[in-house]
């Protein structure tokens, strides 16, 4: 017979093993359905959101890359977070190279 603490243990590790949906990140498909219907894709279609959506996630460092698909999920305008980052070299130079990157591959 287990114990009760036994018992309480293995079900706090089954919980947390878990895969949550309400803390997971939106996929690009959720973020791009979710921008075209709220009316903020700028005339974009689902497979041209997808494609800035996949060459983002390939060219930018995970910091800028949430603040920017956070922005393009809920609206809200993470520019001056964006600008607030450290190593702004950085960061300028990840987002020249994201606006070559799509005008060559999803122009």
């Amino acid at each position: 017979m287990r114990s009760p603490l036994n018992t309480m243990i293995c079900s706090l590790i089954l919980a947390l093993s878990l895969p949550t949906h309400a803390n997971a990140a939106p996929t690009g498909g959720q973020i791009c359905t979710k921008m075209i219907a709220d009316g903020r894709g700028g005339g974009l279609d689902q497979a041209g959101c997808l494609c800035l959506h996949r060459v983002s996630d390939a060219v930018l460092d995970d910091d800028i890359k949430a603040l920017l698909f956070a922005s393009w999920y809920d609206g809200t305008d993470n520019m001056q977070a964006i600008e607030q980052l450290p190593r702004q070299n950085r960061v300028r130079r990840q987002m020249r190279t994201l606006q070559r990157s799509i005008e060559a591959n999803c122009g």
